[in-house]
C-alpha cells in the first residue's frame, strides 16, 4: 500500500486519520450491532441511509487521497480504494469490472456478512450496505462523478446464503 493510503496516528491526541478524516476502528461485532440497531429503528428506510452514509464517508476521504496520488488513472484509483478497504479489515473486494458507467464488484469474505452470520445467522436479504456505499464512493472519486449520479446495491450476500457478496453499481 502506498504511503499516502496509510493512516496517520497522533498518539498524543489519540487520533488516527486517513485522507483528512478521523478513523474509528471497530470489530465486526460492534459494526453489525450498530447496523442492526439502525435497521430495527428505520425498517425499510435503513438500507438507503446506510448505503448513503458509506458512500459519503468513503467518497470524501478517497477524493482527498486521489488528489495526492501519483496517477490520474481511474482504474488505479479503484485499485487503491480496494487496497485501502482491505487494509482496514473489511475484506478484499474485486473492482476489476467497475468502469465509468458502473459495473459489478465482488467480495468473498465481507466483514459485515461474516459478522452478521456469526452473531445472528442467515439474513433474509443482502445486508452489506456499507460496502455498497463504499463502492459508490470509490467510483465517484475515481471518475470524478457527482455522488447523486451513482446507485449501488448488493445483489448476492454471504449472509443471505450466497457464495459471495456481489454488488451492482450504476451511473445515471
Amino acid at each position: 500500500m502506498s504511503s499516502h493510503l496509510a493512516p496517520t496516528a497522533d498518539l498524543e491526541r489519540g487520533i488516527t486519520t486517513l485522507g483528512g478524516r478521523r478513523l474509528v476502528f471497530h470489530c465486526h461485532h460492534y459494526n453489525v450491532f450498530l447496523q442492526r440497531t439502525i435497521e430495527d429503528a428505520l425498517q425499510e428506510r435503513a438500507p438507503r441511509l446506510l448505503v448513503a452514509a458509506g458512500m459519503e464517508a468513503s467518497r470524501s476521504m478517497l477524493q482527498k487521497l486521489e488528489a495526492e496520488a501519483e496517477s490520474a488513472s481511474a482504474a488505479d484509483a479503484l485499485r487503491r480504494a480496494a487496497d485501502m478497504f482491505a487494509a482496514q479489515g473489511f475484506g478484499r473486494v474485486d473492482v476489476g469490472e467497475l468502469g465509468e458507467s458502473g459495473g459489478r464488484a465482488t467480495l468473498d469474505h465481507s466483514h459485515y456478512a461474516v459478522g452478521w452470520v456469526s452473531r445472528w445467522g442467515k439474513r433474509p436479504s443482502p445486508g452489506c450496505f456499507f460496502v455498497a456505499g463504499f463502492l459508490a464512493g470509490a467510483l465517484a472519486a475515481a471518475h470524478r462523478l457527482s455522488p447523486e449520479r451513482i446507485t449501488s446495491r448488493e445483489v448476492e450476500c454471504v449472509a443471505a446464503g450466497d457464495e459471495r457478496c456481489s454488488f451492482r453499481v450504476e451511473v445515471w
